[in-house]
C-alpha cells in the first residue's frame, strides 16, 4: 500500500522535498483525524489553511478518510478565484490503520487553455477570410481573362475598320479620277458642257472631303488601337497580379492552417495540464 506510513510526522518533513522534485506548482495539506497539521502553499496556488484548523466533515479530505479511499475533483475559479484539481488520500500506520490525510492541490493551466482556444479561434476566423479572399481573386482572374478576350476582339474589329477605311479612301481615289476626268471632257464640250462641269467639280469635292474624313476616322481608330493595346496590357498585369495574389493567399492559408493544427495541439496540452 503506497499509503502507509510510519507517521504523519515524518511525512510532514519530506512535503518540502516532494514540492521541490515535483516540476509543478502544487499546494499540500497533512492532517490527522480531526485537524490540520501542515499546510505547504504553493507560489499561486494558497488555499489559506491553517494549522489546527479544524476539519470540515463535508470536505473532500475528510470523506477520504472515512471512506478509505483517495478521492480527486476539479474545483471550479469561482470557489477560490482561480481552477484547480484537488486530490484527497487518507493515511495508514503501519498496522493498516487510518491515522490522517493528506490533500494535494494544483492549479490548472486555464489560462493557457483559453489562450490556446483563442489562438484556435482567431485563427480559424482568419483562415475563413483568407479563404474568401483567395476565392475573390479567382473570381477577378477570371473577369479578366474575359476581359482580355474582349480587348483582342475589340482590337480585331479595330483592325476590320483599318480595311473598310482603306476601301473608301480606294473608292474616293477613283471618285476623284472620275471627277477630274469628267471635268476635262466638260472644258472639251465648251459651252455645252458647262452644266457637266458642275456636276464633276461637286463630285471632286465631295471626293476631297471623303478623303479628309477618311483621314480623321483613320487617326481616331489609331488612337483607339493606341488605347486598346494599353488596356490589353494593362488587363494582363492584372492577370498576372492577381493570380501571384491568389498563390500568396494559397500559400498564407496553407501557414494558417499548420499554425492552426498547433494550436489545436497545445489546447490539448493545456487541457491535460
Amino acid at each position: 500500500m503506497i499509503n502507509k506510513i510510519d507517521s504523519l510526522e515524518s511525512l510532514i518533513k519530506l512535503i518540502p522535498v516532494i514540492k521541490a522534485a515535483v516540476p509543478a506548482d502544487l499546494s499540500i495539506a497533512v492532517c490527522n483525524l480531526e485537524q490540520f497539521l501542515s499546510y505547504h502553499p504553493g507560489e499561486q496556488i494558497n488555499l489559506n489553511i491553517k494549522v489546527g484548523q479544524k476539519i470540515n466533515p463535508e470536505e473532500p479530505l475528510s470523506i477520504a478518510i472515512r471512506e478509505k479511499k483517495r478521492l480527486q475533483a476539479d474545483v471550479p475559479a469561482e470557489f477560490y478565484g482561480f481552477e484547480f484539481t484537488g486530490t484527497a488520500l487518507p493515511l495508514f500506520d503501519v498496522n493498516n490503520n487510518v491515522i490522517g490525510g493528506i490533500a494535494v492541490q494544483i492549479r490548472k493551466q486555464t489560462e493557457l487553455k483559453n489562450i490556446a482556444e483563442q489562438i484556435a479561434q482567431a485563427l480559424s476566423e482568419a483562415n475563413d477570410q483568407i479563404k474568401t479572399v483567395a476565392e475573390g481573386s479567382h473570381t477577378l482572374a477570371k473577369y479578366i481573362q474575359e476581359l482580355i478576350i474582349q480587348s483582342a476582339q475589340a482590337g480585331d474589329n479595330v483592325k476590320e475598320t483599318d480595311v473598310v477605311l482603306a476601301m473608301i479612301k480606294k473608292v474616293a481615289d477613283q471618285t476623284n479620277l472620275l471627277g477630274l476626268n469628267a471635268a476635262i471632257e466638260a472644258a472639251r464640250a465648251g459651252e455645252k458642257g458647262k452644266g457637266f462641269e458642275v456636276v464633276a467639280n461637286e463630285i471632286r469635292k465631295f471626293s476631297r472631303e471623303t478623303v479628309s474624313s477618311t483621314q480623321k476616322v483613320n487617326e481616331i481608330t489609331g488612337q483607339i488601337q493606341k488605347v486598346t493595346r494599353q488596356m490589353a496590357d494593362s488587363i494582363k498585369e492584372m492577370d498576372k497580379i492577381g493570380s501571384n495574389q491568389a498563390t500568396s493567399m494559397q500559400q498564407i492559408s496553407k501557414s494558417v492552417m499548420e499554425i492552426e493544427q498547433l494550436s489545436k495541439r497545445l489546447n490539448e496540452y493545456a487541457h491535460k495540464l
